[in-house]
């Protein structure tokens, strides 16, 4: 079935820009989105969300199929399969489509899809303009990823770009500094200067940023936690100093 063949190969996804949504929660906020679907799929139930979903769908114009009981399990990426799925678009744009305002993230590295999801949702919620994802960053439709992004991945404008280079000249020709987080930094993201033209960028899980990154930074972050601890999730890290660019914007 098509469906599970776009959950599973990515190489499909890519070749059709299309992904699958799982669930009446990111299938509604995708409408509510504006964003294009191809389909809804949905097994009959008496879930009020599922009716829901088939009939925003319908009143927009979009196809909806129901299918046959025992299908969703069969294709779903989850273990308790949920009774909607769609196929939508791709939603990445350009980076010369992205609004340049408040502050960006940028994701080199990040290689978890539930780390990734996370930061988009964080990105949404803390008011970034623009998320950009770049050199080796996991999927973005990857199914976890969207799930885990809880509807984000439809607000918060973003590009996918495998060039480091092309990011650094796009964020500095338009006079964004770029904020690295590591801790091994003196500075203290509480005390550090984060607004204005700022690209919060956050590495791989493990390493961190790399070299290529690293020299390209205009200064470092760290987030001061107990001694005990070795470190932070890069999710939690970079929620946590999207929110103070946003605490600092606020009362500044």
């Amino acid at each position: 079935m098509r469906l599970r063949r776009l959950l599973r190969r990515r190489t499909l996804r890519e070749v059709e820009r299309k992904f699958v949504i799982e669930g009446g929660r990111g299938i509604l906020s995708a409408l509510n989105s504006q964003i294009e679907i191809e389909a809804v799929y949905f097994e009959q139930t008496d879930d009020a969300l599922v009716g829901k979903v088939v009939s925003t769908a319908s009143e927009l114009g979009y196809r909806t199929y129901e299918v046959a009981k025992g299908t969703m399990e069969r294709v779903a990426d989850t273990v308790t399969p949920q009774s909607v799925m769609a196929v939508a678009n791709f939603v990445d744009q350009g980076l010369d489509q992205l609004p340049l305002g408040s502050f960006v993230v940028v994701m080199a590295g990040v290689r978890d899809p539930g780390n990734a999801g996370t930061i988009i949702r964080s990105a949404l919620a803390s008011g970034a303009s623009a998320l950009i994802m770049c050199h080796q960053s996991v999927d973005l439709y990857n199914p976890k990823t969207v799930r885990s992004s809880a509807g984000a991945l439809f607000n918060v404008p973003i590009s996918i770009v495998d060039s480091f280079g092309e990011v650094y000249d796009f964020l500095h020709s338009n006079n964004y500094r770029l904020i690295g987080t590591s801790s091994h930094s003196h500075s203290s993201c509480w005390d550090c200067d984060l607004s204005g033209r700022i690209a919060i960028v956050v590495g791989n899980e493990a390493n961190g940023l790399e070299s290529i990154w690293t020299e390209m930074m205009d200064s470092f972050v760290k987030i001061p936690i107990d001694d005990r601890a070795e470190s932070l999730n890069v999710a939690v890290a970079a929620s946590i100093v999207m929110f103070e660019a946003s605490r600092q914007r606020q009362v500044g």
